[in-house]
């Protein structure tokens, strides 16, 4: 039985590796070079004398012997479900051993990743963002996907190609899904729809009148990581965005250059006019706005996925049925989208041929990606958009206009992928928050629109030289 370190204690426990305590800090830099490259990692080495991954009469390789970890932060019940049977059948079908850990105690996922590499250790699996995999794929730890991206998109069809993170190539992550930014609206609380900027204005307005809700929204202006997507969304339906490349290739800060700025200056005025419409925001996460509609807190929030439609569904609030599913709109209607693609990548030095047998015959399977495909996770492959009928999954209280909402939003751009190739400092660009740091300025310090973009871009800028280097 595969065993899970969500600290689940039903679940038995089975091998363990050996690792190293956590060396400090949160950055991946520094990372090349830890890795073999001759496969010696995580449990490459049989220990009953077997030949890995011969075949068996079964049909199926013969991993005996052989350990193989995920690390994820996937952790919902939902998810744990899906990947303990998964494990099970495949543990019964190769002899392998599997172990899960969800999340991880005392640290970030990003640290225990890091303490995987440097002890020797690398997990086999690893769903993760595109921002992030292209942070770890320039440290020179990631191990190609292209064999299984081929196999995968044969059987299923061709994502976008924003969904891949590929160099020189090779596929070094294979696209997992998607998960869509939205509105979520009551829209029995105001007859208008929040399709454009000036209809979301006067949406507020109207639902402002309301008696049955606090509040006709609820956006944050807190420097939040939630608070930086919802910004992102913004700027993203305004065409706007935080890096480019040069002439000569070189990833370099956008923010304050030429129509960018002006776009980024429209995106914080526009927000400026929301402001008299939202309740308090000067320090709220992604909790706050998951409970804002079932709690009647706003009548109107945004969301990478549904949970504040689902939160009241499951509360069975009378009102779940007039909760409406939007793109976040640009200031003529839907514009470009800003979206986080999660992505699955493995490690040099581990066992990366087990872990692609096992996403093939398994993960990207319908018994299986049926089951973690629905409103909050969408498909990015043609044949599961064709096939998973969301109708079937879901409640009454969704619309066909809900579902095509959400599958509206599933070609959404990456932070990484305003770049062409991808940026690999995106990370260093994005943790300095531009986007929600500079609607605080603007909201809690009244700062001049203008004055917080270039502000916010000296700092993202200064961010990015100091991932360069010298």
């Amino acid at each position: 039985m595969a065993s899970n370190e969500c600290r689940d204690s039903e679940r038995s426990v089975t091998r363990r590796r050996n690792v190293l305590r956590a060396v400090g800090g949160s950055a991946v830099a520094g990372l090349a070079g830890c890795i073999g490259g001759d496969g010696g990692g995580s449990g490459s080495t049989p220990t009953d004398g077997s030949t890995t991954g011969s075949v068996q009469e079964n049909g199926w390789p013969d991993y005996s012997g052989r350990e193989m970890r995920v690390v994820t932060d996937e952790c919902s019940d939902v998810f744990k479900r899906v990947w303990e049977d998964a494990f099970a059948e495949f543990e019964n079908q190769t002899g392998a051993s599997v172990t899960l850990e969800c999340g991880a105690e005392g640290q970030s996922i990003q640290e225990r990743i890091i303490q995987l590499i440097q002890s020797g250790n690398p997990p086999e699996l690893f769903p993760t963002s595109v921002t992030q995999s292209t942070q770890l794929q320039n440290q020179g730890t990631l191990a190609p996907m292209t064999d299984l991206v081929e196999t995968v998109t044969d059987r299923l069809g061709m994502p976008h190609e924003r969904s891949f993170l590929e160099r020189d190539g090779e596929h070094y992550t294979i696209p997992f899904f998607a998960i869509p930014y939205l509105q979520w609206y009551r829209e029995d609380i105001a007859e208008s729809k929040p399709d454009s900027w000036e209809n979301m204005v006067s949406w507020m307005e109207e639902a402002s009148n309301s008696d049955e809700v606090t509040d006709a929204t609820l956006l944050p202006w807190s420097t939040h990581y939630c608070s930086e997507l919802v910004a992102q969304c913004f700027l993203r339906s305004n065409g706007a965005n935080m890096a480019t490349r040069n002439d000569d290739g070189e990833v370099v800060v956008s923010i304050d250059q030429g129509e960018n700025r002006e776009r980024w200056i429209e995106m914080l005025e526009f927000r400026k006019q929301l402001q008299p419409y939202t309740g308090p925001g000067s320090d709220i996460g992604c909790e706050e706005r998951i409970n804002a509609l079932h709690t009647e807190s706003a009548a109107h929030t945004t969301y990478g996925g549904a949970r504040p439609k689902i939160q009241s569904i499951e509360r069975d609030r009378d009102f779940h049925q007039h909760i409406r599913a939007e793109p976040i709109p640009g200031p003529d209607g839907p514009g470009e989208f800003f979206g986080v693609i999660k992505s699955i990548c493995s490690f040099e030095g581990s066992n990366t041929d087990m872990a692609k047998t096992f996403l093939d015959r398994f993960i990207f399977q319908p018994e299986y990606y049926e089951r973690y495909i629905n409103i909050q996770n969408a498909p990015l492959y043609p044949k599961q958009k064709e096939e998973i009928d969301m109708r079937e999954k879901l409640p009454d209280s969704y619309t066909d206009e809900d579902i095509a909402a959400w599958k509206s939003v599933t070609d959404a751009i990456p932070p990484a992928h305003e770049t062409s190739p991808p940026n690999p400092y995106v990370d260093s660009i994005f943790t300095t928050r531009p986007g929600s740091t500079a609607i605080s300025l603007v909201i809690s310090e009244d700062m001049d629109p203008g004055e917080a973009v270039d502000q916010v871009a000296e700092s993202a800028r200064e961010s990015l030289n100091q991932a360069k280097g010298p």
